[in-house]
């Protein structure tokens, strides 16, 4: 348990040489698919709490569900879809790497994208977990949050600011972690990582909310 929250804390300080020693270790695919269950619980468990305050999707869904219910039905099919971006990720990073002379393992790449998919996530998930505190907690309903965001300052930059925070480490993180993985020169990992990024990032549009 020590080593999972060594990498998980490495893969913010020293990402590369962290996924390095991540890939060396016999269990290194059981904690990439450990750090991916952590975010993916987190997660459900802030879902659990929109769905109670019977919170409002602020992005109109693509999925064929109401909006006035939407995260009940997220709390059974968000974690399976966490899952399925963390597959397909590491699928299309094993395709793509072939042509810029990959040789890294799916297992291995599974690994390594396991912790660098989750760390971003933490990003967007505390504001929005701390969002769905105050709720629960009655201090501030949905409509009161929004209206402060919409207003110009603090909140209305913070709102939007850590989104792409999110984002940047996403570019960050993937790239190292197909570089590592495939062990491949900088550019190819480049491309790989944003294409794929991309695509998953697309799936994970199309449901999470």
């Amino acid at each position: 348990m020590r080593c999972f929250w060594l990498y998980l804390g490495g893969t913010i300080i020293r990402p590369r040489s962290t996924f390095t020693r991540l890939l060396a270790h016999p269990h290194h695919l059981a904690y990439g698919a450990g750090a991916l269950a952590l975010i993916g619980i987190l997660y459900t468990l802030t879902v659990v709490g929109l769905a109670i305050v019977k919170a409002a999707v602020m992005v109109p869904p693509w999925v064929a569900i109401p909006a006035e219910h939407y995260y009940f039905w997220e709390i059974f099919f968000g974690a399976p879809v966490f899952l399925a971006g963390w597959i397909l990720a590491a699928g299309l990073v094993q395709l793509l790497s072939k042509p810029f002379g990959g040789a890294g393992t799916f297992e291995g790449t599974l690994a390594v994208l396991g912790f660098a998919m989750t760390i971003p996530a933490f990003v967007t998930w505390i504001p929005e977990t701390l969002g769905t505190i105050l709720m629960l907690t009655g201090t501030m309903t949905q409509e009161q949050w929004l209206a402060i965001i919409a207003r110009p300052g603090f909140w209305k930059v913070f709102a939007q600011v850590y989104q792409f925070v999110a984002l940047g480490w996403y570019l960050l993180l993937i790239p190292i972690a197909v570089a590592t993985a495939q062990k491949m020169r900088w550019w190819g990992a480049v491309v790989v990582g944003i294409v794929t990024l991309a695509i998953v990032g697309l799936w994970m549009f199309v449901f999470i909310r």
